[in-house]
Formats: structure tokens, sequence, C-alpha cells
């Protein structure tokens, strides 16, 4: 996992009510914060939950989507 390939999908999150984008910033930052502590089985599980449920996005496919299009 390349976590710095990954960034938050804002314009899905800015469709959540507060409590819920206050959540998902929440996993975000523990997610961040236990990869730097060398924690990465907790940062993986939470990368999962929030990439599974879309509220990540890949720079790499990002990008070969725009080239392609």
């Amino acid at each position: 996992m390349k976590i710095e390939n990954y960034y938050l999908n804002l314009n899905k999150i800015n469709n959540l009510q507060k409590e819920d984008k206050e959540q998902i910033h929440k996993y975000y930052q523990d997610m961040m914060h236990f990869y730097h502590d060398g924690k990465t089985s907790i940062s993986q599980s939470l990368f999962n939950t929030l990439f599974n449920h879309d509220y990540l996005v890949d720079i790499r496919e990002e990008k070969i989507n725009k080239v392609l299009s």
C-alpha cells in the first residue's frame, strides 16, 4: 500500500451530513497517523474501509483516466 498515491474524495465527502464528514476525516487522520507510527495493520484496515466505500481516490488511476478520455 502506498498511501501517498491516494487522497480523500472531497466531492463525495461534501455530499455527506456534517457528522459523517467529520467521521470520514477522523478515519483518514487516524489512518495517516497509524501509518506514520508504523502500525500498518491498523492503517491498512482504515484504508480498506475508506477505499472500499469510494472515499479515497488513486492519483495514478485518475491520471490514466484523464489521458484516456
